[in-house]
């Protein structure tokens, strides 16, 4: 999130000068008299903050990109990214201390084991029990 709000003031700063205005919407009047069309949005973007305890996904469109990205790190502002926040939904996968990354036994469900071979030929004697039992 860090990382898109400085791209974010870096595009503010382009597009400060060289924007253009936005474009008018067009009038059409059909037989019930005028009505007003909506012109594609040319700039759009999606972002998923967390409201009232809620994962969200606010989807912000402009015809303005300059407008667009002020918007966009207004919102990014007003809805911090909590660094504490884990989703505790996805389980860790645990890490071999020596190798890395570790696979689930398709025998022993809960129990990982680390794939890598040694020089010896023999296999990485690491394993690790799901948590809880």
């Amino acid at each position: 999130m860090r990382r898109a709000q400085e791209l974010a003031k870096q595009r503010l700063e382009q597009y400060h000068d060289t924007s253009e205005p936005p474009a008018e919407h067009s009038q059409v009047e059909p037989q019930g008299g005028p009505v007003l069309t909506l012109p594609e949005a040319p700039a759009s973007v999606n972002v998923h903050v967390t409201i009232a305890g809620r994962k969200v996904q606010v989807t912000l469109r402009d015809s303005d990109e300059q407008r667009l990205l002020a918007r966009l790190e207004a919102l990014l502002q007003r809805f911090p990214v909590d660094t504490l926040e884990q989703d505790s939904t996805m389980p860790q996968t645990p890490v071999c201390a020596w190798h890395g990354a570790m696979k689930e036994s398709t025998k022993a469900k809960g129990t990982w084991y680390c794939p890598a071979k040694m020089a010896d030929g023999s296999y990485c004697k690491s394993r690790h029990p799901e948590k809880g039992k």
